[in-house]
């Protein structure tokens, strides 16, 4: 698949593809879905296809063999489900003071659920705003343009899982 060919699946430029490829800009997580959607494949398997994943124990996953999901500027997202789960991937959020997603809402095939753990997260679904805290809970179809950010003064932790529906 030339770029040009992924540009007209993804509906990404061929100069930010260019740019990814050459890791000069970091994807933000709407671009990690979208480009996997257009791949036919997941956002982990973009940021890492050599992973060990499978090869890891197939119930349980260990605080020390937790796989890096997404690391950006003020974003961290580890994946926590073991390998044996096909079509639920559970993720760890830390989002830093003033980070998120990004500004553009992104969708994806699927189903979200999460809860807070500490810090204070905005979340906004089809263009309505939430601001939630520890303890409160979402859930919501993924194919609804979304987007999420740390508006609090300290860390933010989210328990979040996607499923494949």
């Amino acid at each position: 698949m030339t770029l040009a060919d992924l540009a007209a699946a993804s509906g990404i430029s061929i100069g930010t593809l260019s740019q990814i490829e050459r890791e000069l800009v970091s994807p933000t997580v709407r671009t990690l879905f979208t480009l996997g959607e257009a791949l036919g494949v997941s956002a982990a398997w973009l940021l890492d296809p050599e992973s060990d994943e499978k090869k890891a124990d197939p119930y349980v996953v260990t605080a020390d063999r937790r796989q890096p999901f997404l690391r950006s500027e003020g974003l961290k997202k580890d994946l926590i489900s073991p390998a044996s789960s096909d079509r639920l991937r559970g993720f760890y959020m830390l989002l830093e003071p003033g980070y998120g997603s990004g500004e553009a809402p992104y969708a994806h095939n699927g189903e979200e659920i999460g809860l807070v753990m500490c810090g204070v997260l905005e979340l906004e679904i089809e263009g309505e705003t939430w601001i939630l805290r520890e303890g409160d809970c979402f859930a919501f179809p993924s194919d609804l343009p979304h987007r999420f950010a740390n508006i609090g003064a300290t860390q933010c932790a989210v328990f979040w899982i996607n499923a494949d529906i």
